[in-house]
């Protein structure tokens, strides 16, 4: 049988568990790839090449994966994007449970020093390129995975997402991410002290070509165990409902983006989807804004020593009154005001328990990823560690808008409320490049979210990325 790196990750197990190939014949495929492929788009921190052993009776028969170089894997180096690559002694859980469903160690893959930055950029690879135009950025801080699984050098990276690190890179590579609910995978083992974590937004996700590869990286990460390759439930059997929402009084929406929802929104109502253009009650993206900012600051600031949370404070003030909507209240948010932080996680449960109730509405809730299209390449104004700023505003629409803002305006609400999140592409713009959606669905509900997913992408028809021709 010809092994080709191109087909899906579902259609590459089912080879697997038949027999067809082996996993080193898959792993050697992919290799290959990546040393014809890699040197053009710099994904890959690292390649794993020790041998694949034969998993025929596992969910994923040996399937190599690729993980973002900020997980911990026993034995190997974990950099976080940072010139150094230690070798870790310890393996994050979820990982851990991919390997015991029969996944095989592919590589690991680039991102930004220490994830802190929307554009996949090192000092040891440089910018991870886009494989739509390498011009363009992947997006980040798992922008080396997406970038991997959109040029077929991967069958599915596992990610990470804190404000938009899995959506992002996989809306501009053209490609799906699942941000499982908040607390359904442990976020153990993704920071450089393998036993720290934080008790908000901090996820990890897989990406993938198909919304069905999806399906079988949930079963695999959830760990169990069973090859379900479709959901097919009454709740489903009937025409879906689906609310939307585009409109920010604060910030406007790339046209492009806009006309691509227009245009897939069409196709899904003539397909039989009911749509209803709504959010949920008091869900006010200012408010939002605020109360994730002053959560997640608290807890990041809570992983520094008290000299680099105040170089922060103090350091960051210019850069916060260009970027209100996010960096000012993360920069709030690192006073470690513990009565703000009390009464944001408060704000926060009230608007958890109206998002539940809106869910009973609707099978899912579409929003756009970010306020801007793809962009190419932008260096930093400056960097002090891994903290970068970007004085140079993003254009949307002939109007300037702060980097920051522009790229978490629709990501951090979703992130506050911890529902699961499928980001699915839907377009391409005038250049080429693809356009994503955020699919966002009730808590704890992954499986019937990617099968809503499974459904909308039937109508959807997606060119192939220009690297595989």
């Amino acid at each position: 049988m010809t092994i080709d790196r191109f087909c899906s990750a579902t259609a590459a197990s089912q080879q697997l568990k038949a027999g067809d190939i082996t996993p080193q014949q898959l792993k050697d495929t992919l290799l290959e790839g990546i040393a014809t492929d890699d040197t053009k788009i710099k994904s890959f921190l690292f390649t794993d090449n020790a041998p694949s052993p034969v998993r025929p009776n596992s969910l994923l028969g040996g399937l190599p994966i690729s993980v973002k170089d900020q997980y911990h894997i026993a034995d190997t180096p974990c950099s976080f994007g940072m010139q150094e690559q230690p070798i870790s002694s310890v393996t994050a859980p979820v990982i851990s449970t991919l390997l015991e469903q029969g996944a095989t160690l592919l590589g690991k893959t680039s991102l930004p020093p220490f994830a802190m930055d929307f554009q996949t950029n090192n000092k040891r690879l440089g910018f991870c390129n886009n494989p739509w135009n390498v011009d363009y950025t992947s997006g980040g801080s798992s922008g080396g995975g997406a970038a991997a699984v959109a040029a077929a050098m991967s069958f599915a990276d596992i990610g990470s997402d804190l404000a938009g690190s899995l959506r992002i890179p996989a809306s501009f590579c053209g490609v799906y991410s699942l941000l499982p609910s908040e607390g359904a995978l442990s976020n153990q083992g993704m920071f450089v002290d393998p036993d720290e974590q934080i008790a908000h937004f901090a996820r990890p996700g897989p990406i993938v070509r198909t919304a069905e590869d999806l399906r079988l990286l949930w079963q695999g990460l959830s760990g169990k165990g069973k090859d379900v390759t479709s959901l097919d439930t009454d709740e489903l059997a009937r025409p879906l409902r689906i609310a939307f929402w585009k409109a920010l009084d604060e910030l406007p929406l790339d046209l492009e983006i806009s006309q691509a929802m227009d245009n897939a929104l069409t196709l899904w109502q003539e397909a039989g989807v009911s749509l209803q253009q709504d959010k949920p009650e008091n869900f006010n993206f200012n408010e939002c804004w605020r109360w994730y900012g002053q959560i997640m600051g608290y807890e990041i600031a809570g992983l520094l020593n008290i000299f680099q949370r105040w170089l922060s404070i103090l350091t960051g003030g210019a850069y916060s009154r260009l970027s209100p909507h996010f960096f000012a209240n993360v920069i709030k948010g690192y006073r470690r005001n513990a009565s703000h932080y009390g009464d944001a996680l408060s704000n926060r449960q009230r608007l958890i328990a109206h998002s539940e109730a809106f869910f009973q509405h609707y099978d899912a809730w579409v929003l756009p990823v970010t306020c801007c299209k793809v962009f190419k390449h932008m260096a930093p104004t400056s960097e002090h560690g891994p903290n970068r700023t970007y004085q140079q505003p993003l254009i949307i629409n002939g109007l300037e808008v702060n980097y920051l803002d522009a790229l978490t305006a629709y990501t951090t609400p979703i992130s506050l409320i911890g529902h699961p999140v499928v980001t699915m592409p839907i377009g391409v713009d005038q250049h080429g490049m693809p356009i994503g959606i955020q699919l966002v669905g009730k808590m704890n509900g992954e499986e019937q979210l990617i099968a809503v997913a499974e459904k909308l992408s039937q109508h959807i028809s997606m060119p192939r990325c220009p690297s595989w021709l």
